[in-house]
């Protein structure tokens, strides 16, 4: 995924080493701006319905996965070095000793809620991976991609409750899985060009389309054939793994609930614009997300 974000700040910061080209721990955007992107994803990141210890942690969370993002999507200059330096400064954060802002707002958090390291390693793996990988020739490739990609923001926020259980992770991964579909189905032409195309090159070829038509203006009818088979499929995924909703309570349950119900509340948003998300950008309604939110919250995630 594309992250926009505005340029980071080239001055000031910690050096990993003297020589000239090597990233600081100032080549990242600030915490504030990269908070500023909650407002625009597709379900509620940090509910203000939730206790305040709760909400710092999922903040300091996003800020993590979106800064990674920005060193592996957008940063200029070498991304791998910058994601070196994230790797590396992740490991500070274990040891209450990191440098980058953003990583050092992530310390209490993976200390009070026990994170695993290598849960939060493989967001920085999946973003290495983007820079040698820009097309999945099957399903199951892009399923291994999202293992790195989506999945593990699941199981840190189970972590955060206290729930990061092996049943219940099944059921996260689902709806990771499917909201980072969900996602390359609306950023078709973003990601195209910026040299990806996530959606499996053997669906294209089954749909006949050709990624070049992924910059027109408006999708062709074999391109929103594409989308629905696409959108579909994680809608099915989405509801594979919402039954994780009832198995929550309290306070996990709200946010869960939120996250199921922006993948239901996008997919929705997909289909109203004729499963066309070339012609304009598709957002899901703060109407239909709320509708869905209580609705799965009340009924545990059922439809």
């Amino acid at each position: 995924m594309v992250l926009s974000l505005p340029e980071p700040a080239l001055s000031g910061g910690d050096s990993e080493d003297p020589g000239a080209g090597t990233p600081r721990s100032g080549d990242f955007p600030r915490i504030p701006a990269v908070l500023a992107r909650m407002r625009s994803e597709n379900f509620p990141v940090a509910s203000r319905l939730l206790p305040d210890g709760v909400r710092r942690h999922l903040r300091s969370l996003y800020g993590y996965f979106r800064v990674v993002d920005y060193a592996g999507d957008e940063a200029p200059g070498n991304r791998d070095a910058l994601l070196d330096l994230l790797d590396t400064d992740l490991k500070r954060a274990y040891q209450g000793t990191a440098r980058i802002p953003v990583l050092r707002a992530l310390t209490p958090t993976v200390r009070d809620c026990a994170i695993p390291r290598e849960v939060l390693g493989k967001l920085i793996e999946a973003n290495r991976q983007d820079q040698v990988v820009t097309r999945y020739q099957t399903f199951d490739e892009l399923l291994d991609y999202c293992a790195l990609s989506a999945n593990p923001v699941g199981e840190a926020v189970l972590h955060v409750f206290g729930r990061a259980e092996h049943d219940l992770l099944v059921l996260s991964d689902r709806i990771c899985t499917a909201l980072q579909i969900l996602e390359h189905c609306q950023d078709l032409a973003e990601d195209h060009r910026a040299g990806r195309v996530y959606l499996p090159m053997r669906d294209l070829k089954r749909f006949g389309c050709d990624e070049q038509q992924f910059l027109e203006q408006a999708a062709a009818t074999r391109v929103r054939g594409l989308v629905k088979f696409e959108v579909d499929r994680a809608l099915r995924m989405l509801d594979a793994g919402a039954p994780l909703v009832g198995r929550l309570s309290g306070t996990a349950r709200i946010a869960v609930a939120g996250y199921v119900a922006g993948g239901r509340a996008t997919a929705a948003a997909l289909a109203a614009a004729g499963h066309d998300p070339l012609r304009a950008e598709i957002r899901p309604s703060r109407t239909r997300t709320a509708a869905e939110w209580l609705r799965g919250f009340a009924w545990g995630g059922r439809r």
